[in-house]
């Protein structure tokens, strides 16, 4: 039973996937695999030293090479140049010698980790630069910068122009622009005007150049997060709301105090005016001593 190898890379790096067959006959076929392909096409496709094209998948075109061509000492090892993000899967390494059928001799777990990858936070209502550098050299002849969650793309670039068709998203027309129109030194970089809050999400940015294959490969990705820009306002108010609230109770404790000192000045007042003079009472008192007679 062959155990699965798990190997993590960089995007843009080339990776060694090694397979060495010791049964000691010479290899006639060589085929590596990824098993969660959605077709039968090959990673990459070797017999009687032959690569044959027509078997391989697309996106492995002009990237796939054995290691030693001629295989010499049962080495199928495969080296795999330029990688992306869409290389993530499993590789199964199959090697048939003469007069056998093909047996399964290495497997590996391929991850690759985006090494442009980045986390930008911005508010609503300001522009925002998606920065992407394509640093593999030759023409650009595509760009493409999509949303994981929609279906079709933010913008599309050809040849450095912008093409405004049925496969732009409707939300982003007029607010899609490249940073360099010129895309010198492989600046593919788009500024994203009056962001809102559906804006949040992660965005991806495929590249073809006149150096690689037909298909555009991912060269970056980026997750915004987008905040509303009254955020900030709303706190300000609630923290002018406090103030104001204590405020308001201040005053109504301060007319609290005040109204009870005034009942009790009037209070005492009144006392006052029930209570005899002192010289009344006097002459009651001395009238009661001394009667007339």
């Amino acid at each position: 039973m062959n155990l699965i190898q798990l190997k993590t890379v960089q995007s843009g790096e080339d990776v060694l996937l090694l397979c060495q067959d010791h049964r000691g006959a010479d290899i006639v076929l060589v085929k590596w695999i990824r098993p969660d392909l959605e077709t039968e096409l090959y990673v990459f496709f070797f017999r009687t030293h032959r690569a044959y094209k027509n078997y391989q998948h697309p996106s492995f075109h002009g990237r796939v090479t054995l290691r030693d061509p001629q295989s010499k000492d049962g080495d199928a090892s495969l080296i795999l140049k330029n990688i992306t993000i869409n290389d993530t899967g499993t590789y199964d390494c199959y090697v048939g010698l003469k007069g056998n059928s093909p047996q399964l001799i290495n497997s590996f777990h391929l991850k690759v980790k985006d090494s442009d990858q980045q986390q930008i936070t911005v508010k609503t209502g300001d522009d925002v630069t998606l920065q992407c550098l394509d640093h593999r050299g030759g023409d650009i002849e595509k760009l493409e910068w999509m949303k994981q969650d929609l279906k079709k793309n933010i913008s599309i670039y050809k040849h450095e122009k912008m093409h405004k068709d049925e496969k732009q998203n409707p939300s982003f027309n007029n607010r899609v622009e490249l940073r360099d129109p010129q895309m010198k030194d492989g600046d593919v970089s788009v500024i994203l005007r009056n962001i809102n809050i559906n804006d949040t999400g992660t965005y991806e940015c495929y590249v073809r150049n006149s150096n690689t294959q037909p298909q555009p490969q991912l060269i970056s990705n980026i997750t915004m997060t987008v905040i509303d820009s009254g955020g900030d306002g709303g706190d300000k108010d609630r923290h002018v709301g406090l103030i104001v609230g204590l405020s308001v109770m201040c005053v109504l404790l301060l007319v609290v105090g005040v109204s009870f000192m005034i009942y009790r000045i009037c209070k005492k007042h009144k006392m006052r005016k029930r209570r005899p003079p002192i010289h009344e009472a006097a002459d009651r008192d001395l009238h009661v001593l001394n009667p007339e007679p």
